[in-house]
């Protein structure tokens, strides 16, 4: 009970470092690239982390169950999971960079947009590092890379790439932030859990673990989607400029909700 109260704490605090990371990025995003270009980043933003959410593959959760009745070593059966779910990443990506139209249904593709998919392996990569830190309740190593390290970096960077390009500037920060969140999750799961000195995959197992978090997954996606749909079916029939406006307005209003669900 104490760590869950620790760990709440810790989660109420990361969510106020968050928030006062936020609201620069959307005044930065709003004001400065404007409503068109946020609309876009936010459509496709939200297509990428429902694709990712499902290549998790019900990790998030999963994992402990895993680490807590194994007799492998524990690094071991993290890399199992990492490895499973870039498979999954790889599958999600190839399907989104084959059709991009889904990420961008009412506005043109260019440049690398087509390649934003590969982002996918980031956030999940550092889902998966964030879950085994959690298992021994390292829960400020989430605080760091997802309130500090990931936000701030968003909005750092989407001010210094508005100079390069107002089309791509929002995507490109979005990128640089989602690497650097996962090199803050993978520093202190190396010092947690060290290298995987000798481990060898084990496929079937790994399908296995797959298999068994199917439900888990499906569970992560519904519950995620459930709170993104009305952006979602937005994005199906209005312009970006309206999607950007809704967005801005949508992060604002829903904050005392993550402030009640951040415990």
């Amino acid at each position: 009970m104490a760590a869950l109260a620790k760990g709440g704490r810790t989660n109420i605090f990361g969510f106020l470092l968050r928030l006062a990371a936020r609201l620069p990025f959307l005044f930065i995003a709003g004001r400065i690239y404007g409503a068109e270009a946020l609309g876009r980043f936010a459509y496709a933003i939200l297509v990428v982390e429902f694709a990712a959410q499902l290549a998790t593959l019900g990790l998030k959760r999963g994992l402990a169950a895993q680490l807590s009745k194994t007799q492998r070593p524990h690094v071991h059966v993290v890399w199992d999971g990492l490895l499973v779910s870039f498979v999954a990443s790889a599958v999600a990506a190839g399907l989104l960079i084959a059709f991009p139209f889904i990420m961008f249904p009412n506005s043109e593709i260019n440049g690398l947009d087509r390649f934003l998919p590969l982002v996918i392996f980031t956030i999940v990569g550092a889902d998966i590092a964030l879950a085994a830190l959690a298992y021994r309740y390292d829960i400020a190593s989430t605080v760091r890379a997802r309130s500090i390290v990931e936000p701030w970096t968003i909005s750092i960077a989407a001010f210094l790439f508005s100079y390069y390009s107002l089309r791509d500037g929002l995507i490109i920060s979005y990128v640089v932030s989602m690497v650097a969140a996962l090199l803050a999750s993978l520093w202190p799961l190396f010092k947690s859990y060290g290298l995987p000195h000798g481990w060898r995959p084990e496929p079937l197992k790994i399908a296995r673990m797959a298999g068994r978090n199917m439900p888990l997954a499906a569970a992560d996606a519904a519950e995620w989607g459930s709170r993104r749909l009305d952006l979602a079916i937005l994005g199906l029939f209005a312009s970006p400029a309206i999607v950007g406006i809704y967005y801005i307005a949508q992060q604002v209003a829903s904050l005392p909700q993550k402030l009640k669900t951040s415990f």
